[in-house]
C-alpha cells in the first residue's frame, strides 16, 4: 500500500509541475516559416489565394498518395474553400477569411468540426521580387494543450519548410498567370459616333498616354453635354515591325450632337464583324489574350484585318483586385 501511495503522491506532484509549466507558458505557438520568391507579390499572393495548383506543393497533402481534394473557388477569393480527405493527412478544410490583393492573406484551417486554425500569409516586395512569411497559430487555454503545441511545433515548423521550399520551385519554374480569356466567338459590332484622341506611340507610352486622353475626352462630353453611349475603349491601327509603333485611338461613343474639337475629333465608325473575347485580369497580360485570339484564328481559318479594339468593361480605380478587371477584345475580320 505503501508503494502505491508513493506512486500516487508521484503522479500527482508530477502533474503539478506539468500543469504550472503548462500555464507558465504562452496560449498561443506561433510557427513562421520565409523565402524569397522572384515573381512579383501579386502574382505569388493570388496562386497561395486562388488555391492554383495548392496540392503541387502543399506538404501535408504530398504526403499522402491517397488524398482527394475538392475546392469552391470564388472570385474575389474571401469564401473560397479547399477540402481534403485521406487516410494520412484525414480529414479537413481550408477558408479563405481575410486578403488585402497582393500583400496579406488569412485562411481559417478546419481539422475538426468547430475548431479552427489561423494560416497567415504576408507578401512584401524585395528586390528578388517577393519576401514571403507563412504563419500558422495555435492556441490553448489547457496547460496539457499548450505543452503539446510547443512540442509538435518542432514538427509542423519543418514541414511548412518543405513545403516553402516546393513553392518557390513551383513558381519560379512555372510562372504565374493572373488573367483569363473566355467567351471567344464572332459577334457584329454596330455602327457608333465617337469623340476621339489619336496618337502614335509604343507600348511603353500607352498607360501615361491613355489616362491623359481620356481626361481630355471627358472633359469634352461635359463641354457639349453630352452622354456616353458605353465603356471606354482604343483602337489599334498601323502597327509597324521595325519602329515597335502603332497609332492609338482613345475614344467614347457619345450621344448624337457631337463634335470636333481641336484635337479632340468626332469620329463615325461603321459596323463590323469581329472575333471577340473577354480577358479578365490584368491589362498587362493583354498581350496573352491578343495571342489566343491569334491562334484561335488560325487554327479556324479566320482572316483578320490587323486592327485592334478594347473595351474596358471595369474602372480600375474601384477595383483593388486586378484579377477582375474586364477587357473585351475584338479584332475585325477582313472583308472581301
Amino acid at each position: 500500500m505503501k508503494v502505491l501511495k508513493w506512486i500516487f503522491i508521484v503522479m500527482l506532484v508530477l502533474l503539478a509541475v506539468i500543469t504550472v509549466i503548462g500555464l507558465a507558458m504562452p496560449k498561443e505557438t506561433e510557427v513562421t516559416v520565409s523565402e524569397e520568391i522572384s515573381l512579383p507579390p501579386a502574382k505569388v499572393f493570388h496562386f497561395v489565394a486562388g488555391f492554383v495548383d495548392r496540392t503541387a506543393w502543399d506538404p501535408w497533402i504530398k504526403a499522402d498518395s491517397a488524398v482527394k481534394c475538392t475546392f469552391d473557388i470564388v472570385p474575389g477569393y474571401i469564401g473560397s474553400k479547399y477540402n481534403w480527405d485521406g487516410p494520412v493527412v484525414g480529414k479537413g478544410s481550408m477558408l479563405v477569411d481575410s486578403v488585402v490583393f497582393g500583400s496579406y492573406l488569412l485562411n481559417q484551417v478546419s481539422l475538426m468540426p468547430g475548431k479552427f486554425i489561423p494560416e497567415e500569409w504576408e507578401f512584401t516586395p524585395s528586390e528578388k521580387g517577393t519576401s514571403v512569411k507563412w504563419t500558422i497559430s495555435m492556441s490553448s487555454g489547457s496547460p496539457f494543450g499548450r505543452i503539446a503545441n510547443k512540442a509538435f511545433s518542432g514538427m509542423i515548423r519543418k514541414t511548412m519548410e518543405g513545403g516553402k521550399d516546393e513553392l518557390k520551385s513551383y513558381l519560379e519554374t512555372n510562372g504565374v498567370q493572373l488573367s483569363k480569356l473566355t467567351e471567344t466567338g464572332i459577334e457584329e459590332y454596330p455602327a457608333t459616333e465617337a469623340l476621339t484622341l489619336s496618337a502614335v506611340m509604343t507600348m511603353e507610352e500607352i498607360s501615361a498616354w491613355f489616362g491623359q486622353s481620356l481626361a481630355r475626352i471627358m472633359a469634352e462630353l461635359q463641354v457639349q453635354n453630352l452622354q456616353p453611349q458605353g465603356m471606354p475603349f482604343t483602337r489599334y491601327t498601323d502597327y509597324d515591325e521595325s519602329t515597335g509603333k502603332f497609332t492609338m485611338t482613345a475614344g467614347i461613343s457619345v450621344s448624337s450632337g457631337g463634335k470636333s474639337a481641336g484635337d479632340v475629333k468626332l469620329v463615325r465608325y461603321g459596323s463590323f464583324m469581329a472575333l471577340k473575347g473577354l480577358h479578365t485580369g490584368p491589362y498587362d497580360e493583354l498581350s496573352l489574350s491578343y495571342l489566343a485570339l491569334e491562334n484561335y484564328a488560325k487554327e479556324n481559318g479566320i482572316a483578320l484585318e490587323g486592327v485592334a479594339w478594347e473595351y474596358y468593361l471595369s474602372d480600375p480605380a474601384e477595383s483593388a483586385d486586378p484579377t477582375r478587371l474586364l477587357t473585351l477584345i475584338a479584332m475585325p475580320l477582313k472583308t472581301k
